[in-house]
């Protein structure tokens, strides 16, 4: 999708401390040199923070309102009020004056992937964020909310101005279309200082909106942003499938329980379904073992003596399986296709990721069908591996 298309809304999302001049300058970048119509401004911070945009950006003498009439904007295109300023809490729901502690780290941590989590999920809108301003790590959790929830459609940017613009130049907060002159307030001296002072030009300013690049790994592991987690539970669940996809882990398949373990996954299949895995894993499992449906219909009888084991744990033992009826292929064909599809989709709904699963499910294409786990057990009763009987 075009990143101007006009059925989608551009929202500008920025972490912002003591210098909001972050946001209008991201603001001026992306309007002018990356001709990005802003639909909305969102900002991230602490109530410090807050209370200096509301004295610098908003109001009708502030810095936003000033941007809107020296570009030409019509009034309300961009929406930014006091309601897209997004403060950080405490545990009790108090606001954050500053971010100083541990524990008000991990609470921004939380909150900044929640709000970034939100935002990704909705389809009508794309981000581009902004981890420039505010402390440090306000711009890490930003940028590390953006990797684990991120759509190809999002953007990541850092704003690079003019060191003395930046650091001496305080009443600067974007390029205006003209020449304007700024005063140079020196290091430690104040803004309303009546001390004779040097005067620079906007047209010494150079802003550069560098784009940086990051890895998307909801494409990898999509189901971690819908997980209702906070940001520490999100990154140690991320790792685990990443090291998942790396190496994946043993399968256990219990038959006294029909009880699967894939690493820390756990579930249960049906005597049936369990009965078939078994027989997938012991007879029809590795890179050259893609038999077609004749092979396995002649070692049919197998699959009923997976199914009398899992029976005789239980006491409960039947005389004759249906496996061992059957006196053609359509009908082995016609009971085992439904079986492997149930096994399939219970495997991707315990592991929840498909590139893990995909490692243990049964592959199908056409009528041919292979499994390929590399470590894995059958186990019998009391945990000891399973043999077959005759």
């Amino acid at each position: 999708m075009p990143l101007n298309s006009r059925n989608v809304r551009n929202v500008l999302v920025a972490v912002s401390g003591q210098t909001p001049a972050i946001v209008t300058e991201t603001l001026w970048a992306l309007e002018n040199q990356r001709s990005t119509r802003v639909d909305e401004i969102r900002v991230i911070t602490t109530s410090s923070g807050r209370n200096i945009i509301q004295q610098k950006l908003l109001g009708e003498r502030g810095e936003f309102s000033r941007f809107v009439e020296d570009y030409g904007i019509a009034a309300g295109r961009i929406a930014f009020s006091e309601n897209n300023i997004y403060v950080i809490r405490d545990a009790a729901g108090a606001e954050l004056d500053d971010i100083r502690t541990g524990q008000d780290n991990l609470y921004a941590a939380d909150q900044v992937f929640n709000l970034i989590r939100e935002w990704c999920s909705r389809k009508g809108e794309r981000l581009f964020c902004s981890a420039a301003g505010g402390r440090k790590t306000l711009g890490i959790y930003l940028t590390m909310a953006l990797m684990m929830c991120g759509r190809p459609v999002d953007r990541l940017y850092h704003v690079l101005v003019t060191p003395q613009f930046e650091t001496s130049v305080p009443d600067f907060f974007y390029p205006p279309p003209g020449n304007r002159l700024y005063r140079i307030v020196a290091r430690g001296q104040t803004e309303n200082a009546n001390a004779d002072s040097m005067t620079i030009s906007s047209e010494d300013a150079l802003i550069e909106l560098a784009e940086i690049p990051f890895l998307r790994l909801s494409l990898i592991a999509p189901k971690i942003s819908s997980i209702e987690k906070g940001f520490t539970e999100s990154v140690v669940e991320m790792q685990r499938i990443m090291d998942y996809i790396q190496n994946p882990p043993w399968l256990l398949l219990h038959l006294d329980s029909c009880r699967i373990e894939i690493g820390d996954f756990e579930f249960s299949l049906p005597r049936q379904l369990a009965a078939v895995y078994a027989f997938f894993l012991l007879e029809f499992n590795g890179p050259e073992a893609a038999d077609d449906l004749s092979q396995m219909f002649k070692k049919r009888h197998l699959i009923a003596q997976l199914e009398r084991q899992i029976d005789r744990y239980k006491r409960a033992e039947m005389e004759v399986y249906a496996w061992e009826k059957m006196k053609d292929l359509d009908d082995f064909l016609e009971r085992i296709s439904p079986c492997i599809s149930k096994i399939n989709r219970a495997i991707r709904r315990a592991v929840t990721n498909d590139l893990v699963a995909s490692h243990y499910a049964i592959r199908t294409g056409g009528r041919k069908y292979q499994l390929n786990v590399r470590q894995y057990k059958v186990l019998g009763s009391g945990g000891k591996k399973w043999k077959w009987s005759g």
